[in-house]
């Protein structure tokens, strides 16, 4: 399967679920990524990446015991963390509509409804790493721009310059 994602990106498979993890990882195995470790729980998931940076993380919100929102938002808001700017794809076969606008609060870059194929995983991971939106540092905010397309503003334009660098506040 053709991708231009880089061959060697580390990702961070976060899912209690046995079994998606171990599709999830055959997924990025066909697309060429082997530089995967999984994370059975959000505890696992802060320890492994206190240890090591990784360049996306794909997050079932069912991981516990935070769900993946909760961990979303406190990687995204740890200013100190080096992975704070990384990819996050959350992955969910049954997600409403709500629980979804809350992800994407939190900071989530892309969104994979299951089942899916690995073209859906990789054109999600090529969207948030090829391309991805400019990264928003606010007080209770940090993630990806949430706007997808540019609308022409009314008034003077109140938001504080969009900077790229995660870790500048």
């Amino acid at each position: 399967m053709s991708t231009t994602l880089p061959p060697r990106l580390s990702v961070l498979i976060a899912t209690a679920n046995g079994e998606l993890s171990s599709t999830l990882a055959a997924m990025l195995r066909r697309l060429g990524l082997t530089n995967t470790r999984v994370a059975r729980d959000s505890a696992e998931v802060f320890r492994l990446l206190s240890q090591s940076p990784y360049d996306a993380m794909i997050i079932d919100n069912a991981i516990g015991p935070e769900d993946g929102i909760a961990v979303t938002r406190r990687v995204r808001l740890n200013a100190a963390a080096p992975h704070r700017g990384m990819a996050v794809v959350m992955v969910s076969g049954d997600m409403p509509p709500e629980q979804g606008r809350e992800a994407q609060d939190a900071g989530i870059d892309e969104f994979v409804r299951l089942p899916a194929t690995a073209q859906i995983l990789a054109s999600r991971l090529e969207s948030a790493i090829a391309t991805p939106r400019p990264f928003v540092v606010a007080p209770d905010y940090a993630g990806p721009d949430r706007r997808r397309q540019e609308e022409p503003i009314d008034g003077e334009d109140r938001r504080a310059p969009i900077n790229r660098s995660p870790k500048a506040p």
